[in-house]
């Protein structure tokens, strides 16, 4: 990589695992954190990208908030991203599901990225859908992680599907749960980072500080 920014992929066969919401909150945590930050955003429904015009609206009205772009692109031009990388300290890529329909395009973001992380929840979907993909990340020498998101760490599913999984992927040691702070503030541009004492901000917080310990923040 030409520069010395510091790149996020956030990728998971599965649709519904948080990919968007956890592109929120860790690219707000680097913000806040007073890192220049960009998003980009792969998905075609754009949800990164929408929430981040909302987010802009919303600090015209409360200067506080931080801001940042968020850059909608399609996986034909995903080369485009280096362009991105080049130009901020932190980049956090967000990514639609069906990897097996942009193979390369996928594999190759993993390579440009210095963490990948696969949000996944802990039903057997979930972990089935995700399992080929991990492996080839580990295949391909990707550094990579699991988080698991929306889920109840006091479920026996739960318990079962992060033992199963830790057997041939790593998985960062926290959990992001089923709470409503998570999404209720999306439609103003907010994550739960930016509301005190929301369900949830204290374990994204946690998170973002694996994250910079992992890749040297």
């Amino acid at each position: 990589m030409a520069s010395e920014a510091k790149t996020i992929l956030i990728a998971s066969v599965k649709g519904g695992t948080s990919k968007s919401t956890l592109s929120r909150c860790i690219s707000v945590c680097a913000a806040r954190a007073g890192l220049d930050v960009a998003g980009i955003d792969f998905d075609p429904q754009q949800t990164f990208s929408k929430w981040s015009a909302a987010r802009h609206e919303t600090k015209k009205v409360i200067p506080s908030v931080v801001d940042f772009p968020v850059i909608p692109m399609t996986l034909s031009k995903w080369r485009g991203a280096e362009d991105v990388v080049d130009e901020h300290q932190i980049v956090v890529i967000d990514t639609p599901p069906a990897l097996e329909n942009n193979a390369d395009a996928f594999l190759g973001l993993a390579e440009m990225a210095d963490i990948v992380l696969v949000p996944t929840g802990s039903t057997h979907d979930d972990i089935s859908s995700n399992t080929p993909y991990l492996l080839s990340l580990k295949k391909a020498g990707i550094r990579s992680f699991v988080v698991f998101s929306r889920v109840n760490r006091q479920t026996k599913s739960f318990r079962q599907a992060r033992q199963q999984i830790a057997k041939f992927a790593r998985v960062l040691p926290v959990e992001i749960p089923v709470a409503e702070d998570m999404h209720i503030h999306n439609d103003g541009g907010l994550t739960a980072v930016d509301i005190k004492d929301a369900r949830g901000s204290k374990d994204v917080e946690l998170l973002w500080d694996l994250i910079k310990h992992e890749v040297d923040l």
